[in-house]
């Protein structure tokens, strides 16, 4: 198991990929509050959004110790997008048309692509 040194600790690649679902999720939680501030008018969702991207950002820079930034960022931003679009049909009862479902098809083959090779 690969391990990286932060300051006196260390983490392994494991660890490092449980962070970075942390991030994701911590993120998709920040984006679902969002939803309800109303341009950050609304205290409550407002706070929520706030903690749960600084959190997703401090997530994102501990699993940084072991991931690739660029593979780590294009992941994020790709799965983000997805989680989204589902959060948003689902639960905000959005609609999303063929072209929607094909750029984000097209995100994920472009994910998966990158892990193929990518270092991380």
């Amino acid at each position: 198991m690969t391990e990286t040194s932060i300051g006196k600790k260390h983490i392994s690649k494991k660890v490092a990929y449980i962070y970075f679902a942390l991030c994701v999720l911590c993120e998709q939680i920040c984006n679902y509050y969002i939803s309800f501030s109303e341009g950050y008018t609304v205290p409550f969702p407002t706070f929520m959004s706030c903690f749960f991207l600084a959190l997703s950002f401090f997530f994102f820079g501990k699993s940084l110790a072991v991931i690739n930034l660029a593979i780590a960022y294009a992941v994020w931003t790709g799965i983000s997008v997805v989680f989204l679009a589902v959060i948003s049909v689902t639960i905000l009862n959005a609609h999303l048309n063929i072209h929607d479902f094909i750029g984000m098809g097209i995100i994920l083959v472009g994910v998966i692509f990158m892990n193929l090779k990518g270092e991380a």
